[in-house]
């Protein structure tokens, strides 16, 4: 009998989020996803694919500021590029059996396409990023109301 590999295992049982906030709203990434972080000039200087987050989950008709914006790579299957997020501020451990589907009230707010899940935690909820069904929304993009 095979014994599962440790990366299964952590998989099974947590999943690592880079949290970072964009407009008021807390989101995270899963780690695994990403292959990098640089400043916005290194990535503009990189000439990889570089797209705001915005571009790619709208935010509707508000004006979007990244008061702290940094660069990171991500891989999710497809072609690498680079996103362009706001406020990245911790890597924090979570219990897969602790992350919730969407609520239908923020399912309709901020689009099911966009996120997968969310984690409750004591700075308040995280809304988790799916790459894999965003990747494709810089020239469709979910809207957040």
């Amino acid at each position: 009998m095979n014994k599962p590999s440790l990366s299964s295992r952590r998989l099974a049982e947590t999943i690592r989020l880079l949290t970072f906030t964009v407009m008021d709203v807390r989101m995270g990434i899963d780690t695994e996803q990403l292959v990098e972080m640089m400043t916005v000039d290194e990535a503009r200087r990189s000439g990889k694919p570089l797209i705001h987050f915005h571009e790619m989950i709208s935010f509707g008709n508000r004006e979007v500021v990244y008061r702290a914006p940094r660069a990171v790579g991500i891989d999710d299957g497809g072609t690498p590029y680079l996103l362009v997020i706001d406020s990245p501020d911790d890597i924090i451990a979570v219990n897969v059996q602790s992350i919730e589907p969407l609520p239908p009230l923020i399912a309709r707010q901020f689009g099911a396409r966009a996120f997968w899940g969310a984690v409750a935690e004591n700075k308040g909820i995280i809304l988790l990023v799916d790459f894999s069904r965003a990747g494709t929304a810089a020239s469709n993009p979910i809207a957040i109301h």
